[in-house]
């Protein structure tokens, strides 16, 4: 048990009153635990008769007034700005020829990351100047240059990337003598840019020393004080599929209108004033070999009917951001445009309902989303050791740490050769929300909160053929005045919920 939660306890028992295990459990449960235990000594003080026993209920009861003075949003203006959108910003018809300008682009902005936001980068030179320092005789001196890998390849003692940048190409050896850079080097990808640091021993390889990322700086959560306004986060509803978990997604939309629930769990509705939705909605047609025996709904314009009809149950004060996933109806190659008006038009329709496209950055209340389906951690999981299906949010940390989207071109992923790579992250998120893998799991990394919202959909033939096993009906609430997720909600138990809080 927690000091704080003992020290309460304690408090408690020192004014002559015993404690429930309901009543313990609802202080454990409490982030704002020194703020109610102030109100709750404060209220006890003064009652002339004094519970002898402290229960769950009476707590609630003392505790109320100033709760409910804070947690109805339905008066708060929404406060939206949406940062970038890609289907304001890509052309479907200008593509570019080839795909050279799409990776001088990816180049130039993952060099101008590495160099502004990395102090162990300064001093980086170009593969031109490190090849010419080598033939005047400097071949000792440590240098630092910044490249996209194109290949790698593991010898019995070594790994060796062929590298380049816009100057010229090189090859980068890492010897399986050095343990820890032979591990990271193993988990680089094809196509990601990396700081090298290391001496040539020819004039086109560098023995190298380190190997750097561009990765996510360090950014301190804001103290843990609470606001009013919570923001929901869900994913891969599949509505139209045969395995959609419509009890579970119908309990959740009685839960967020206060209809479900004990009072603590009715306050929580109370304060949800975002609902983010990171793709997938409908299970799609002619998505996967076999789909259409798993059909509950085979028209892809009636599976975008009967989700407007679910979310037309969404409280009005409620905002709801949807993106599409490799289900929906958009095309499937990266950055992806909002769902097609043509099969998702009656969505469009509903006031509270914001439509974007894949990757989304958008302001909510003060705080920094990036929003994904995800459809690029398939390729992490394929080609990066010791990351899982279930521990979803390891992937995508793999993603804050190369600053990109979807680092492999020509995997798994369709990705579109823009003239420009809309998929480097040029901005941290505060946020970063993605879904497609079908397991919930979420991490705070250097300060950027990392969520994974699993699925509402049960296990499908297909999981079954590639071995997935969903971790579905799970919602994350989100405080955004501190950034910390403030309850984890699991509408598939046949309990009143929650999971944990």
């Amino acid at each position: 048990m927690p000091t704080s939660i003992r020290q309460a306890i304690t408090r408690i028992i020192n004014m002559g009153i015993q404690l429930s295990p309901d009543a313990i459990k609802l202080l454990s449960s409490r982030n704002d635990l020194d703020e109610i235990m102030a109100k709750l000594i404060m209220e006890l003080d003064k009652l002339r008769e004094k519970p002898m026993i402290l229960t769950s209920k009476i707590i609630l009861e003392l505790t109320r007034e100033a709760k409910t003075e804070e947690t109805d949003v339905r008066n708060i203006s929404p406060q939206i700005k949406v940062i970038f959108d890609p289907s304001e910003t890509i052309s479907l018809e200008d593509i570019a020829k080839d795909f050279v300008s799409y990776f001088v682009s990816r180049y130039r902005k993952l060099r101008r990351i590495l160099i502004a936001e990395r102090l162990d980068t300064r001093g980086a030179v170009n593969v031109e100047y490190v090849k010419k320092s080598y033939l005047t005789g400097r071949m000792n001196e440590k240098i630092k240059v910044i490249v996209m890998i194109n290949s790698k390849r593991k010898t019995e003692n070594s790994i060796i990337f062929e590298a380049e940048d816009l100057t010229g190409d090189i090859k980068i050896l890492v010897s399986n003598k050095n343990p820890d850079l032979y591990g990271r080097a193993i988990r680089i990808l094809r196509n990601e840019v990396v700081c090298v640091e290391g001496r040539m021993i020819s004039k086109n390889i560098i023995f190298a020393d380190d190997i750097i990322q561009p990765e996510v700086p360090r950014m301190k959560l804001p103290q843990k004080t609470e606001s009013p306004i919570l923001a929901v986060l869900i994913s891969d509803l599949h509505i139209g599929s045969k395995h959609f978990m419509r009890s579970a997604f119908n309990k959740f939309i009685l839960w967020i209108n206060g209809l479900i629930g004990n009072d603590e769990l009715k306050r929580m509705a109370a304060r949800v004033k975002y609902l983010i939705i990171a793709g997938d909605l409908v299970e799609g047609i002619g998505v996967y070999p076999g789909q259409e025996e798993e059909l509950l709904v085979r028209d892809l314009k009636r599976q975008y009917k009967i989700a407007t009809e679910y979310l037309a149950q969404i409280p009005r004060h409620v905002r709801i951001i949807i993106i599409p996933g490799n289900h929906d109806a958009s095309r499937q190659a990266l950055p992806t445009p909002k769902m097609y008006m043509e099969y998702a038009e009656p969505l469009y329709k509903l006031e509270n309902v914001m439509v974007l496209g894949d990757p989304a950055y958008v302001n909510i209340h003060g705080t920094l989303f990036l929003i994904t389906h995800g459809k690029s951690l398939d390729d992490i999981l394929a080609n990066t050791p010791g990351v899982r299906y279930d521990k979803p949010e390891k992937v995508m940390i793999e993603l804050l740490k190369r600053r990109h989207l979807a680092p492999i071109y020509g995997g798994r992923t369709q990705i579109s050769p823009e003239r420009e790579d809309f998929l480097v992250m040029e901005k941290v998120p505060q946020i970063f929300h993605a879904g497609h893998l079908h397991t919930f799991g979420y991490e705070y990394y250097n300060g950027v909160l990392v969520v994974n919202t699993g699925t509402w959909q049960e296990q499908t033939e297909y999981m079954k053929s590639m071995g997935i096993h969903p971790n579905p009906a799970k919602a994350a609430l989100v405080d955004l005045n501190n950034r910390r997720v403030h309850a984890i909600l699991n509408f598939k138990m046949q309990e009143k919920m929650p999971e944990e809080f």
